[in-house]
């Protein structure tokens, strides 16, 4: 017999405490990029050893690939980083946004799973990051 909606919740509730809670003495105690950077590693990296998964930063070789961007970003983002801080600003912003992704998918899994996180708990994760856009 399967559970009750409500029975249900209240299995999960436990669960996002515990996640809320350690997700806020995290906060208290790191910075919201220490904290990323930590979940981060522990997520899959499509299924190889975790061991295996690229580090923040730039390490071990790259790869020199031509993107384009408007002229007036370029400027802006040589006048901030100077000589030879280009390519390593632009790879912390991919690598940001790449890992902005893995997240979003593991909360796509997450809620295949478990259902969706509860709109109390996104009002208090907004609470907790108010700079963060939706």
């Amino acid at each position: 017999m399967a559970a009750a909606p409500d029975d249900y919740d209240n299995e999960r509730a436990p669960l996002f405490s515990a996640l809320e809670e350690a997700m806020r003495r995290a906060l208290e105690s790191y910075s919201r990029e220490q904290v990323l950077e930590r979940v981060i590693r522990v997520l899959p990296a499509g299924g190889a050893d975790p061991d295996d998964a690229p580090k923040p930063g730039l390490h071990g070789k790259v790869e020199k690939v031509s993107v384009s961007l408007p002229r007036e970003l370029t400027e802006a983002i040589r006048a901030r980083t100077g000589p030879g801080g280009f390519s390593r600003y632009v790879a912390d912003a991919v690598q940001e946004r790449f890992h902005h992704d893995q997240l979003g998918d593991l909360l796509d899994e997450l809620e295949a799973e478990h259902g969706p996180v509860p709109d109390e708990i996104r009002q208090q994760t907004r609470r907790l990051w108010p700079d963060q856009s939706q």
